[in-house]
């Protein structure tokens, strides 16, 4: 009797141990690289429009973000999915970009945007200028500093030779307006001012205040009490220039952003955390990081103890991965880095590590907060109309992912979440069922083998 309990009672367990691994492994969805490609042409797309926050296509991106965590039962952190914050973004005044030299009102010559000259992005306080030897006029080796009395003006030579660079924008730069130009642009100025003449830019860009948006979700932990894991990334780019040409910003960094959504999208099937998994899609990283600034501050009870990691330009291939931490963090220990650097050598993923304060992971550290940022540190395109989906490969996205996936489950899932997911768990209750089922027979045969 009391072995016909036991066996019941294991053949039972057995048959709910395999049941549950059944379940938790057809309804979780595995991360997929191709979703990520998928998704980092369409956020690169002409639709877009660049991604420039403050645009109308910045907000779509943002809306398309929000649905996503919507549909995946991700809820707010706050009171909406959408976290709002003011600042100063450029806008397109469809006026024509024009530099010109005159002599009393004549002109003499007129030079060719996108050729001989073209705005750099770093600031619009000023769209236009005008100056002559009369005000102070400073000439280095590849640049002029010019002040008027409206304002001061940078004009620098660019190494990019088609002018196709395009700079962060940073609305507190010392300078009113910057413009890049040619070797021979230089020597015209040069020579202009030298003679008497006057030389005349406007540039069709200035600025507006505007509010934009973080979007956040949170899959919610077991525990109130552990810190939260935050996953980053920033979704915004730097627009279209007079030209009309898109910084498309595939590699940075629609591809951070198609990572994250992957990962939420994923991990919304992966069974409950020990932990809040936070997820953020960050906004205006391009114009100094303003956006995890935003978010870091006003969240930092919520987010104290907790660890960040970011992703920022993911799919580059022939690229080791860069973990990246502020300079603030250089003397400091940190815990995540360590896991990052096992998890990396354990997969054989190729990496190094820098000091940086040149992505999202910066506004973290500087609060004391342990982050750290993975880059695929290809700067060959970025910054240029040449970062397109074409270049992004799913072999280097895969490698970012084994990465990520171990230090995720180290910090918010325990064993035996990740032990039910696996198709090992299917495979090891098969066998022990299967072995439960067989052993009346077994005994069986044994009894009638024994009596013969």
């Amino acid at each position: 009797m009391k072995k016909k309990i036991i066996y019941s009672a294991s053949l039972t367990v057995s048959i709910i141990c395999l049941s549950i691994s059944i379940f938790f492994n057809f309804t979780y969805s595995p991360f997929n690289s191709e979703n990520v490609k998928n998704n980092i042409a369409i956020f690169s797309s002409d639709t877009y429009k660049g991604r420039l926050p403050g645009s109308a296509e910045n907000n779509l991106i943002g809306e398309v973000i929000r649905k996503n965590f919507e549909d995946n039962k991700l809820i707010p952190l706050n009171d909406t999915y959408r976290e709002d914050f003011k600042t100063l973004c450029p806008v397109p005044t469809n006026t024509s970009p024009n530099m010109q030299i005159s002599s009393n009102g004549v002109i003499v010559e007129k030079l060719k945007y996108g050729v001989d000259f073209k705005e750099d992005m770093l600031n619009f306080k000023k769209n236009s200028v005008t100056f002559s030897k009369s005000d102070k006029i400073n000439m280095y080796t590849n640049s002029i500093d010019v002040i008027t009395e409206n304002g001061k003006f940078l004009f620098y030579v660019s190494p990019d030779k088609d002018l196709s660079f395009r700079s962060s924008f940073v609305s507190n730069f010392p300078y009113d307006m910057v413009i890049m130009i040619t070797t021979n642009t230089y020597n015209k100025i040069l020579d202009s001012v030298r003679a008497g003449l006057e030389v005349s830019v406007s540039i069709p860009f200035s600025t507006e205040e505007k509010s934009i948006s973080n979007i956040v979700g949170v899959i919610k932990g077991r525990s109130e009490k552990l810190p939260p894991l935050i996953l980053t990334a920033h979704y915004d780019h730097l627009g279209k220039d007079g030209l009309g040409n898109t910084y498309y910003g595939a590699l940075d960094n629609a591809s951070g952003t198609s990572f994250l959504l992957e990962l939420q999208r994923s991990l919304s099937t992966y069974g409950k955390p020990k932990r809040d998994i936070i997820f953020v899609a960050l906004n205006a990283e391009e114009f100094g990081l303003l956006g995890s600034k935003e978010f870091a501050e006003k969240n930092i009870d919520k987010i104290k103890g907790a660890e960040v990691i970011n992703f920022d330009m993911i799919g580059s291939d022939g690229f080791p991965i860069t973990f990246m931490q502020g300079l603030s963090f250089k003397e400091k220990n940190s815990d995540l880095l360590k896991t990052v650097e096992k998890s990396s050598k354990k997969n054989n993923v190729s990496y190094e590590i820098t000091y940086q304060d040149s992505s999202d992971h910066a506004s973290f550290n500087n609060l004391g907060i342990d982050s750290l940022s993975f880059c695929h540190s290809d700067m060959s395109k970025i910054h240029t109309p040449n970062d397109k989906y074409d270049y992004i490969s799913t072999t280097a996205i895969d490698s970012a992912y084994s990465v990520a996936k171990d230090v995720i489950n180290k910090s918010s899932y325990g064993f035996i979440n990740i032990f039910l997911h696996s198709k090992y768990s299917i495979l090891l209750f098969s066998i022990l069922l299967g072995f439960i089922l067989s052993a009346p027979f077994i005994n069986k045969f044994k009894s009638l083998k024994k009596f013969k």
